[in-house]
């Protein structure tokens, strides 16, 4: 089991990161990926990127050294109606949207916020993804949670760099569970922040295969898959938008 899209990650436009879109692609095609989103920190995290960098994502290539470029964000969940800091103007121009939560960004901390925060960034229709909701400091109702993605059509995201985190196997194991449970579809992100890290997801993979994860619900393994989400996002916004 290997990805074939990376769906997350950043940038030096963000300065906690340390690479450069091209040396990103270029470490996607060294891993044999065939597409990689582009998704640094929108504007209300300590340095995320401006607003005027996701306006302006279009003047990037679709395509380099043979790999897909998707344009996105991982925005930032900013309360507990689960509004985010990227206008819907942008972010209905961008292929791939994140909606996570970062403190100190988050105004509302506790269980009850957390999972109105995160039901409201389900119901966003710019939204595709939640990012690294295993992590600790925000707990939710999980049942709650993936049953409203999984009605939405909306993704999970399970992240490499949340295995660092004290904790965080088991509850990214608890969410994997009830998203088999109740079929979700999930993604396997990197979070990379240096790009010798794109596409490297080996704890996640090897956490849904213990538990035996339907392959065909982990939309990134397969790039034709991942492709035409990103073709019908467009197609659906574009028909929302008239």
């Amino acid at each position: 089991m290997n990805i074939q899209v990376e769906v997350h990650c950043h940038t030096n436009v963000v300065k906690h990161a340390y690479s450069t879109i091209i040396e990103a692609v270029q470490c996607a095609k060294e891993a044999g990926l065939s597409g990689i989103a582009i998704t640094d920190h929108g504007p209300e995290l300590f340095d995320g990127a401006p607003l005027v960098y996701f306006r302006n994502m279009d003047l990037i290539s679709d395509e380099m050294y043979g790999v897909r470029i998707f344009k996105g964000v991982e925005a930032n969940i900013l309360g507990k109606d689960g509004r985010i800091d990227i206008p819907p103007e942008v972010a209905a121009r961008l292929d791939w949207v994140i909606a996570s939560i970062h403190s100190p960004e988050f105004e509302a901390s506790d269980f009850d916020g957390c999972t109105s925060a995160y039901l409201g960034a389900i119901d966003n229709p710019y939204v595709d993804m939640l990012g690294h909701t295993g992590r600790g400091m925000f707990f939710y109702d999980r049942e709650k949670v993936i049953k409203r993605l999984v009605e939405r059509g909306k993704i999970m995201e399970f992240n490499e760099h949340s295995f660092d985190k004290k904790g965080a196997k088991e509850r990214c194991l608890e969410i994997a569970r009830l998203c088999k449970k109740y079929g979700a579809l999930v993604c396997a992100g990197s979070d990379a922040h240096f790009a010798a890290a794109v596409g490297k997801v080996p704890r996640v993979l090897q956490m849904l295969e213990e538990i035996d994860y339907p392959e065909k619900l982990i939309l990134n393994l397969d790039k034709d898959r991942f492709f035409d989400y990103t073709e019908k996002r467009k197609l659906r916004l574009g028909a929302e938008s008239k």
